[in-house]
């Protein structure tokens, strides 16, 4: 008879329960950080399941990383944003700043 696989949603769960004692033992802030990368990694369950690989860790650790840097460009097209900004206001003649 055939092998019946976990559903990866529980293999998800596995994995965060194997690093239950890691998560403790880290400092607060820190644990933030983890649980926000757990977060990640189910956000993405459906990548995870069509990906099929025998250690769901594999799949997870992809997801968080994907899910790290979709954030991190976000940031730095901001910081370019708001540096353009700056350069652009402190362009700008003294009298258009003074008003009045």
């Amino acid at each position: 008879m055939g092998r019946t696989l976990q559903p990866y949603s529980n293999l998800v769960d596995n994995v965060y329960e194997r690093f239950s004692k890691f998560r403790k033992a880290l400092r607060k802030e820190d644990r933030r950080s983890f649980d926000a990368l757990m977060i990640a990694a189910r956000s993405q369950l459906q990548v995870g399941v069509m990906a099929a690989q025998p250690n769901p860790f594999d799949s997870m650790a992809m997801c968080m990383m994907i899910e790290m840097h979709k954030e991190l460009g976000s940031l730095q097209r901001r910081v370019e944003f708001l540096e353009n900004e700056k350069r652009s206001a402190s362009s700008k003649p003294e009298d258009s700043r003074k008003s009045t």
